[in-house]
């Protein structure tokens, strides 16, 4: 599989006007933004989806890994959902890589307002093109 990287990604596309634009900041196994959403993403009135908080959490963990120069696809997610992900409010999101066996990634995020986490993810991602992880840590 080929897969390419597009502008126009949901989560992180610059020239998708309709998607969440989440722009960020990397080092080794780590990827982490802050943003704030706007009212078109909430299910409940002032409250977030919660299909966008799982996409989200899925963005930061597919943006951990591809801190390694490694890409790879979302094969299973698990997502808790601890509080209510408020609208308009500033947001935090992280992503880390945990390990790797094989093709397999196994990765977590959580996303956080000031005081507390909101809702956290764990994911197993199937490694499509790059070097192993460990390959990389050496």
């Amino acid at each position: 599989m080929n897969i390419k990287d597009t502008k126009m990604c949901f989560g992180c596309g610059k020239e998708n006007e309709f998607g969440l634009q989440l722009e960020f900041s990397l080092t080794k196994g780590k990827a982490m933004a802050e943003f704030t959403l706007k009212p078109r993403f909430q299910g409940w009135n002032d409250i977030a989806h919660g299909g966008i908080v799982a996409t989200i959490l899925d963005e930061a963990m597919a943006w951990a890994i591809k801190s390694f120069t490694i890409k790879a696809v979302t094969a299973e997610m698990n997502v808790k959902y601890k509080k209510p992900t408020p609208i308009g409010k500033p947001l935090k999101v992280i992503g880390n890589v945990l390990k790797s066996k094989g093709r397999a990634i196994f990765t977590k995020a959580k996303i956080m307002d000031e005081d507390e986490i909101l809702a956290t993810a764990t994911a197993t991602y199937i490694k499509i093109n790059g070097r192993d992880l460990n390959e990389e840590n050496d």
